[in-house]
C-alpha cells in the first residue's frame, strides 16, 4: 500500500466513524444501543489507524525512541496540555469574557455518566485517532508544502474546528501544543499519551 493511499484509508476511517453518529439517529437508534455502537466502532478504527501508521512506517521526523524518552515527553505533554488548558481558558475569560466550561466537556461528562464503557471512546479512542489524524496526517504532511509554523496553525484550527466548542481559542493552543510534543518527541504516540491523560484528568475532576 503507498503512502498516499494509507493516509487516504485513515482519514476516510475516522470520517466514516464521524458519520456513524448521524446516521445512527437516523435509523433511530438511540440510548444504550446508540452508545455501546460508537464505542465499540472506535475501537475498531482506532485499531485499523494504529495499524496503517506501522504499515506506513516512519516519517522523515519519527525516530525509534526509548521508553524512558517517552514517558519523559508524556508526562511533559501532560503537564503542558492542563497549563494550556486552564491557562488559555483563564484568559479567554479575561480578555473576552468567555465561559470557562467547555461544553464538550460538559456534554461528554453527561454521556459517561449514564453510558461508563463510554469512556474508552472519550479517553482513550478519541484521543489516539485525534493524534493520528490531526498531527501526523495533517500537520506532518503539511510540513513540507507550507513550513512547520503554518502547518501547526493549520492543523491546529482544524483540530478546534472539529470539536465545536466554545473554548475555540483554548482548543486551538492545544493543537499548537500537541503538535509541538509530536515533533520534539518524534513519536506519535507520545502525543497520544499525554492526549489520553490530561483528558483523564479533565474528565476526573469534572466527575469529582
Amino acid at each position: 500500500m503507498s503512502y498516499r493511499t494509507n493516509q487516504f484509508f485513515t482519514l476516510l476511517a475516522y470520517i466514516l466513524l464521524l458519520s456513524l453518529g448521524t446516521i445512527l439517529t437516523t435509523f433511530s437508534i438511540t440510548g444504550s444501543a446508540y452508545f455501546i455502537t460508537i464505542t465499540i466502532a472506535s475501537i475498531v478504527v482506532a485499531g485499523l489507524m494504529i495499524y496503517l501508521v506501522k504499515e506506513s512506517g516512519p516519517l522523515e521526523f519519527e525516530k525509534k525512541t526509548t521508553l524512558n524518552h517517552d514517558l519523559q515527553w508524556i508526562i511533559l505533554g501532560t503537564v503542558g496540555a492542563l497549563v494550556v488548558q486552564f491557562g488559555i481558558g483563564f484568559a479567554d475569560k479575561l480578555l473576552f469574557h468567555a465561559s470557562t466550561d467547555s461544553q464538550n466537556t460538559l456534554s461528554l461528562l453527561l454521556m459517561v455518566k449514564e453510558y461508563p464503557y463510554y469512556f474508552i471512546y472519550v479517553m482513550i479512542a478519541a484521543p489516539i485517532m485525534e493524534e493520528i489524524i490531526f498531527r501526523r496526517v495533517f500537520f506532518a504532511n503539511l510540513i513540507k508544502p507550507t513550513n512547520i509554523y503554518l502547518a501547526a496553525i493549520i492543523s491546529a484550527f482544524m483540530f478546534a474546528f472539529m470539536h465545536q466548542d466554545t473554548r475555540f481559542l483554548v482548543y486551538v493552543f492545544m493543537g499548537l501544543w500537541f503538535s509541538y510534543v509530536y515533533y520534539k518527541s518524534e513519536n506519535i504516540y507520545v502525543s497520544a499519551g499525554s492526549h489520553i491523560l490530561m483528558n483523564a484528568i479533565v474528565l476526573t475532576l469534572g466527575i469529582m
